[in-house]
């Protein structure tokens, strides 16, 4: 009876130990300014690989149908200007006159970019977005349907810029995500911090 009791208490054991994954830190920076750092919680992605693009810095890895890529993307002086600079003048104002004080890095500026300039724009739908232009992340996700089958593609975006010329894009996607997977995903955002 003993060694019965005993079994299945190793069984149990087994089980919760498999079914418990913990959560790793993962840390993303932009090699140039080593301040510039972000990180988010999961317990996908073992490892990401990283490279340059020019003058912007891209993680990207893949685990289990997950997709994650994190892009530092650094703006030359005429992207400042159209991008960042002549916003900030408009909404500046805006907030003047309602008794508050704009953030010069706000995440609007990323947002509006990368939602203006997806790639995929013509085939998202369901788009959402939340977060505030005074937070440090907004957020954006949506489903891109695939031409001619029946699968679909989350997709789910963290934005946040620093200093005056660096926007920060995260990404995640996932083919034909379940409930259970898309809310991971928006875990995952919602985990995400500028790290001092």
């Amino acid at each position: 009876m003993k060694l019965k009791q005993l079994l299945f208490g190793l069984i149990i054991f087994g089980f919760l130990s498999f079914a418990i994954i913990e959560k790793k830190t993962f840390e993303f920076v932009y090699p140039k300014q080593k301040d510039v750092k972000i990180s988010f919680l999961s317990d996908h992605f073992k490892k990401f690989d990283k490279e340059w693009r020019g003058s912007d810095y891209y993680y990207f890895a893949e685990k289990d149908g997950f997709i994650c890529s994190v892009l530092f993307y650094k703006l030359d002086e005429e992207e400042r200007l159209s991008l960042v600079d002549v916003p900030k003048i408009v909404f500046g104002e805006k907030f003047k006159t309602a008794g508050k004080e704009f953030p010069s890095n706000s995440p609007v500026f990323a947002y509006s970019y990368f939602k203006n300039y997806s790639n995929l724009k013509s085939m998202e739908t369901n788009d959402k977005s939340w977060g505030d232009m005074t937070d440090d992340f907004m957020f954006r996700e949506n489903v891109v349907p695939i031409k001619g089958t029946e699968f679909t593609q989350n997709h789910m975006y963290g934005y946040a810029m620093f200093g005056n010329d660096l926007f920060v894009n995260v990404h995640l996607s996932k083919m034909n995500g379940t409930p259970e997977e898309i809310a991971e995903m928006k875990e995952i955002l919602n985990s995400l911090k500028k790290v001092n």
